[in-house]
């Protein structure tokens, strides 16, 4: 062998012996660093599964004793945006493009009429529920009149949060009273211009 050959021979040895040291003191770490690893077993799994923090219950409506009677009556308010008309409100949806828009940049007013005097107990405001209709805060008070002139206030202005994850639903509980007509005073909507109902229902236990 000649000088050359000599001297790759050696720096092949040295690389060699270096390797074999480095991997030495890798498996020494990992035996120490073996205490400090946590088995997790995981679960049995036979089909697609969601983890659990992802997921959202499903939305159940609440079960309102009485009649819908608002269905049968019928809604006017003080002007709509574009072509979501006041008779929209109580057309027995609320998906699509089945609601009211409030007039833009002023306060809405829906008033329902509900054809004949009722002992009413819940009111329940909904919007189109699919997702794409996020969440908003409708500011809102509620009052009602015997002949569509004169109206009293049976809830004050309130603020009311639609959620998607809910329904786009709210339900609102008054005490008891006889009325002919419902009316809705939007002041304000997080979500829009106006005020938006897509669905009011006016739940009575008259027969």
């Amino acid at each position: 062998m000649n000088k050359k050959g000599i001297i790759v021979a050696a720096i092949l040895l040295v690389l060699a012996l270096g390797i074999n040291c480095f991997v030495a003191a890798g498996s020494k770490d990992a035996k120490v660093n073996d205490k400090n690893l946590q088995v997790v077993t995981a679960p049995d799994q036979k089909e697609a599964m969601e983890n659990e923090r992802f997921t959202i219950a499903e939305y159940v409506p609440e079960d309102i004793d009485g009649t819908n009677v608002a269905r049968k009556g019928h809604c006017e308010a003080n002007g709509y945006t574009d072509v979501y008309p006041a008779t929209y409100a109580n057309d027995g949806t609320a998906e699509g493009t089945s609601y009211w828009e409030g007039p833009a940049g002023q306060e809405a007013i829906l008033t329902c009429d509900l054809k004949e005097s009722y002992n009413i107990h819940t009111i329940r405001l909904s919007i189109n529920p699919a997702a794409i209709w996020s969440k908003r805060t409708q500011t809102m008070s509620i009052s009602v009149s015997d002949d569509g002139e004169n109206f009293k206030e049976i809830v004050p202005s309130a603020d009311y949060k639609f959620d998607p994850n809910t329904g786009n639903t709210v339900v609102i509980h008054i005490d008891e009273v006889k009325t002919k007509y419902v009316r809705l005073n939007i002041t304000k909507n997080t979500g829009a211009a106006s005020g938006q109902i897509g669905e009011i229902e006016v739940f009575s236990n008259d027969k």
